[in-house]
């Protein structure tokens, strides 16, 4: 669980600061691979289908409400880490 905090923490830095201005390339590569990663992590079946067929949309999609769910179950922690992503972005690592 350590592994996919971490890198929840990367994907709300990433909401965070595409709020508040654009993002350069390399960034938005790496916050799509920690949506992809973060998404990836509540699909079920752990053998993706591949992309662009319709089992693959599924599975993002079964990925995607997994992780809402948990979000949910966890809305204190959730809440706590969107907001040190939002002080972050807007302050730095020393605010």
């Amino acid at each position: 669980m350590g592994e996919f905090l971490a890198i929840l923490s990367t994907y709300y830095m990433c909401s965070a600061t595409a709020a508040i201005r654009p993002m350069a390339g390399d960034e938005l590569a790496a916050c799509t691979a920690a949506y992809e990663t973060v998404k990836v992590y509540f699909i079920k079946d752990w053998e993706l289908a591949p992309e662009g067929t319709l089992a693959r949309f599924a599975q993002n999609q079964q990925g995607y409400e997994g992780f809402k769910a948990w979000e949910a179950e966890n809305a204190d922690l959730v809440s706590r880490m969107k907001d040190e992503a939002a002080a972050e972005a807007v302050f730095g690592a020393a605010y």
